[in-house]
């Protein structure tokens, strides 16, 4: 979403910015200026009237986020510094390295890697995604450092995700996360974790490197968490949530929506519970993929609850202004899918070296140990023909297309969306099961049936909204009212604030 910022804001200087973070009424007025003008520029692009509103609501919510946690103090002077550093950088117009790669390749490289350095983890989470009870692997040190030197030095990349196993819990050459973190300051790092190894000292330690944010997983209240999770896991996120604060380190949610959970995950008891008490920054809601360890079809969420979510995740980042992202129903924000390293997408390096598409796509067309041993660099990854399949779908599905050629964003994703695309795709590739749960997948008629009849129901529900929501242009009469009352809301905040 970088390229939609304008450009008076994305030459901004990071010593001015940071003078914003100083005061507060300031960083308000120019806040309020931001906002304004974000929705100003989204207006003139060419895409859909509802895929305008999506955007503009996921970046203000990020806008007001920020402030909120700086106001109540949330995040030090230090992490507030990175994280405008970092924001800076994927701001601004032109970046050599990027440059560079257009070139070659006719468009902007990944925005971000997902690396999962370690399988290691001290919680059995039902149905979790990665997978088979296999002896733990990890990726070596050395390895994990030159995949980040190549990342920021041939793709000018700033942002890094870290999932796993547990990040916390990574070792090698008597080396930790922390240790990687501290020998990048140039990359932001969101790290997905369980939370329970963040203790003072690991929250200290984060604050003093500053450019780290860590996503804590939880399910919604103690009961729901627990059931998933283990008991007496709720304590110990609240135990990291008063570690990170006390820090000065800005954290955030990662939730999975399930059938039994998703009427619960945005309610306004838990959404008040996480962001305006514990002081949650953000949250990512990730739907259940049947992928990984016990995969149950069974456990996705209904087309109605999928449709149910959409609509209140929406409500609760415009009347909240909360930075919340669904990577299903936030396809309308993202441009559909992110996989197989589009721009502003992401590659997924595993463990063991395999690179897949996506988390949630267990199939990997390359070996970064491989790569490296035949002398080659993460550039090889953008000719590797499975993940070329991808880019290409993403290109005629609704990437970069016109408004009136893009099909529905609602239903963004290759693998839970479009088996019928995937699956003769990763036949015809050959790309390789990283685990045992995946190898099953291939060849369970069950498997591909229950995708099939999900993918159509879920059409059923989804294309009428798409299509009257989203193309029809019913938004567009209605934009200067939309703002009108959005400016008024905010001058009233404003006041009060007074």
């Amino acid at each position: 979403m970088a390229k939609l910022v304008p450009a008076w804001i994305s030459t901004k200087t990071e010593g001015a910015a940071l003078g914003l973070v100083r005061n507060n009424l300031i960083r308000g007025g120019a806040v309020h200026l931001a906002d304004r003008a974000i929705w100003e520029f989204l207006k003139r692009t060419d895409n859909p009237p509802g895929m305008k509103r999506d955007e503009w609501l996921t970046m203000r919510g990020l806008l007001y986020s920020f402030d909120r946690s700086l106001r109540k103090g949330n995040i030090s002077k230090r992490a507030a510094r990175h994280f405008i550093e970092f924001a800076h950088k994927r701001m601004r117009a032109k970046n050599p390295n990027g440059e560079a790669f257009k070139e070659r390749y006719g468009d902007s490289p990944p925005g971000f890697l997902v690396i999962s350095p370690s399988r290691t983890c001290n919680l059995h989470c039902k149905g979790c995604y990665d997978g088979t009870e296999e002896a733990p692997s990890i990726l070596p040190f050395s390895t994990f450092d030159r995949i980040l030197n190549e990342a920021s030095d041939l793709w000018g990349m700033s942002f890094v995700v870290i999932s796993g196993g547990e990040p916390f819990m990574y070792r090698s050459d008597g080396k930790g996360l922390l240790d990687m973190v501290e020998a990048h300051p140039e990359l932001y790092f969101l790290v997905y974790t369980n939370g329970t190894q963040i203790d003072r000292e690991t929250a200290e330690r984060m604050g003093e490197l500053g450019n780290i944010t860590p996503a804590i997983s939880v399910e919604g209240k103690v009961k729901t968490t627990e059931d998933r999770r283990g008991e007496g896991i709720f304590g110990k996120v609240m135990n990291a949530f008063e570690n990170l604060r006390a820090a000065g380190v800005p954290f955030g949610l990662s939730m999975t929506a399930t059938r039994y959970n998703c009427d619960e995950l945005l309610s306004d008891e838990v959404v008040k519970f996480y962001f305006e008490e514990q002081g949650a920054m953000y949250g990512w809601i990730f739907q259940y993929m049947p992928i990984g360890k016990n995969y149950d079809l069974s456990l996705m969420v209904t087309p109605q609850q999928r449709l149910d979510l959409q609509r209140r995740m929406w409500h609760v980042i415009e009347e909240k202004k909360v930075f919340l992202m669904d990577f299903w129903n936030s396809g309308t924000a993202t441009h559909g899918c992110l996989a197989a390293g589009r721009k502003a997408g992401y590659f997924y390096i595993t463990w063991n070296g395999d690179v897949t598409p996506c988390v949630f796509v267990p199939y990997a067309g390359a070996n970064i140990h491989e790569i490296y041993k035949n002398g080659g660099t993460i550039m090889d990854l953008m000719e590797v023909d499975f993940f070329k399949g991808i880019r290409n779908w993403q290109y005629s599905y609704g990437y970069k297309t016109k408004p009136a050629q893009t099909k529905n964003l609602i239903m963004p994703c290759p693998h839970r969306d479009h088996i019928d695309f995937l699956l003769p795709l990763i036949k015809e590739h050959k790309a390789r099961p990283i685990n045992q749960e995946a190898a099953q997948a291939l060849t369970d008629p069950k498997y591909y049936e229950g995708l099939h009849s999900y993918d159509e129901a879920c059409a059923a529900v989804l294309d009428p909204v798409w299509k009257k929501e989203y193309l029809d242009g019913a938004l567009t009469g209605n934009e200067a009212q939309r703002l009108q009352a959005t400016d008024k809301r905010m001058e009233e905040e404003e006041c009060l604030k007074k």
